[in-house]
């Protein structure tokens, strides 16, 4: 048990770092430098799973405090709008804690979560980087849902889409989607098809687009539904000693938890043994997931996204 929360607390904050690193923090490695990073989905993933890890939630609220200007509030909210309880009081504070030092209006739910000592150890995002294209698109189209819309389209390579399923990805709101897609639309962009209520989009201008707005990342993951099933795993690993049967429920009751956004992720369930058998299927299902996502295994098609 001991070795699996190691192994569990490496790969969640590993991660977390990783991610932050792309975006300037003082870390020590980068797992990630071909794949897209995004930013709302870090935040809300760390101001929860941070408490595990002090030093990465001073680091993370000082940049926050000097770059957070370049974060959507508005997609925050829509984001902790659709998350569960922990999460939104997690963001309350660390929300709380960054709008106490900037002149930002993040949402927020709660006092201050904890002293906020600047540390000026990171450096301002290098928007060279592959891995943060969302942020070059907001330096061009300005922190928004265009931009939103723009990264969620660029690597569908002309698939036509529809307003749900872009919203779904964008993390805004159907109508702001909409009104976006609109004027992407209008300013020759998109191309649209369908009926009214049924309108399709798909991207044109595609390679013009790509010299603008300069390399993609070679890998996409959908960060909103991975990064709170890491952070549920992170917690699931803390939970305290007990029998091995009344594990094997605990772990299933957090699964449970997690299947819709593993759902829309394709990922096959958890082989669930039975029995005293359970925690270890459990234990190497997780892992397997989590070392894949933290970039240090290799895809494997059929079991993860």
């Amino acid at each position: 048990m001991s070795s699996y929360r190691d192994e569990v607390h490496r790969l969640v904050l590993g991660t977390l770092w990783s991610l932050w690193a792309e975006l300037g923090l003082s870390g020590w490695e980068r797992w990630h430098p071909e794949t897209a990073v995004d930013l709302e989905a870090l935040i809300l993933a760390t101001a929860r799973g941070g408490k595990s890890d002090p030093r990465l939630l001073e680091e993370s609220l000082d940049w926050c405090v000097s770059n957070g200007r370049i974060a959507s509030a508005v997609r925050l909210k829509h984001l902790v709008g659709t998350a569960d309880v922990a999460i939104k009081h997690a963001l309350g504070r660390f929300a709380a804690t960054v709008n106490a030092h900037a002149p930002l209006s993040w949402p927020s739910y709660a006092e201050p979560g904890s002293r906020y000592t600047r540390t000026g150890r990171s450096t301002p995002p290098d928007l060279s980087r592959p891995s943060l294209v969302q942020l070059r698109l907001r330096a061009l189209w300005g922190v928004n849902s265009r931009a939103e819309v723009l990264r969620v389209m660029l690597p569908e390579h002309g698939r036509f889409m529809g307003v749900t399923e872009i919203a779904l990805a964008a993390g805004y709101g159907k109508d702001a989607v909409s009104d976006a897609l609109d004027n992407l639309q209008r300013g020759g962009l998109l191309a649209r098809a369908g009926q009214t209520n049924q309108h399709q989009y798909r991207l044109l201008r595609e390679h013009e687009l790509l010299a603008l707005v300069g390399p993609l990342p070679t890998r996409i993951v959908d960060w909103v539904l991975v990064l709170p099933v890491m952070v549920g795993m992170l917690e699931a690993a803390d939970v305290p000693e007990m029998p091995i049967l009344a594990r094997a429920s605990e772990l299933f009751r957090r699964y449970r938890e997690w299947q819709p956004s593993l759902a829309r992720m394709g990922m096959t369930a958890w082989p669930q043994a039975v029995g005293e058998e359970a925690p270890a299927a459990f234990e190497g299902w997780s892992l397997a997931a989590l070392r894949h996502w933290a970039g240090q295994a290799p895809s494997t098609r059929s079991a993860l996204p």
